[in-house]
């Protein structure tokens, strides 16, 4: 693959270039790329540096910077005050409630400065439809998988014109670090606390370090070794969501159409959730659930 293919459809893409002015050599992307540098507070160089192609590479929103840009025709605004917004659909990497609050303040904060108002609704017809999609997830607009686009946004307007998307493939936090609810343990459910140290050494995510039983665990203060307060991290072998095996553990090794399973998977499946069965035989019993951790699928054994 070309080294000219990330900076060219990144050019394009975001306004920097038209297809006339893209050819197979370097000197192409010269004025390009100083528009892009100019706009970045780089050094202009009109070359691609590694500074510069950092920046290419960079998490970002998926709307032009330069240009007229416009998804649709038409007169894009609301003629009412009172905006309803949906949300669709759930991320895996933030407990829903967290999600639900994190909305809800986010439209406060326009409330405060702006004559609208925003209210939660149940179905298509809110305003805003706020859904978490991977790849091609119906509106003609794919994701690119991690990292690269974050997210897009449609002007206002019936239809798909209001929602917002957010690619599922990234992980979502909440501030400055991820929100992770514990089970069990002796802290009554709290966060853990990201950095945390252990026996000297600093954690900044779920570890199972000081187990035999390789379950993920975390403390709710910064230092676990003084303050003693801990919790179990999300994870299939301690529950699972929906599906019909009412919030069992996966059993591993499971059985699938013949096949061995030692982790959660997404065969069978078209929307790429992972799964696992909550008995020794999916075959057999048809009893599963849906995992609360993100990872990648096991292959058969």
């Amino acid at each position: 693959m070309s080294l000219l293919l990330l900076p060219q459809e990144y050019l394009f893409r975001y306004g920097y270039t038209h297809v006339a002015e893209i050819n197979e050599d370097d000197q192409s992307l010269r004025r390009p790329l100083q528009r892009l540098q100019r706009r970045l507070a780089l050094p202009e160089t009109g070359e691609l540096d590694s500074t510069t192609l950092n920046a290419m590479r960079a998490p970002r929103c998926g709307v032009p910077d330069l240009g007229r840009f416009q998804t649709f025709e038409g007169d894009l605004k609301w003629h009412h005050h009172h905006i309803t917004y949906w949300i669709q659909n759930y991320s895996e990497d933030l407990p829903r409630d967290v999600i639900d609050d994190a909305f809800a303040r986010a439209f406060a904060l326009w409330s405060a400065v702006t004559p609208l108002t925003f209210t939660r609704v149940y179905g298509r017809e809110a305003d805003i439809v706020i859904q978490f999609g991977v790849r091609e997830h119906g509106d003609g607009y794919p994701f690119d998988g991690k990292n690269g686009l974050l997210a897009h946004a449609f002007p206002p307007g019936p239809g798909i014109q209001g929602d917002a998307h957010f690619d599922d493939e990234e992980l979502w936090s909440l501030g400055k670090g991820v929100v992770v609810p514990t089970y069990f343990g002796n802290a009554k459910g709290a966060t853990c606390h990201f950095p945390f140290t252990f026996e000297g050494r600093s954690y900044s995510a779920c570890t199972t370090a000081g187990r035999s039983d390789d379950m993920l665990w975390c403390s709710t203060t910064a230092d676990y070794d003084t303050d003693r307060q801990f919790g179990f991290c999300p994870s299939e072998r301690l529950y699972t969501q929906d599906g019909n095996a009412d919030g069992k553990p996966c059993v591993f090794p499971f059985t699938f159409e013949g096949r061995s399973y030692s982790a959660c998977t997404t065969d069978g499946r078209s929307d790429g959730h992972r799964w696992c069965a909550t008995t020794a035989s999916y075959d057999q019993d048809k009893l599963y659930g849906f995992c609360p951790t993100r990872g990648t699928s096991a292959p058969p054994t």
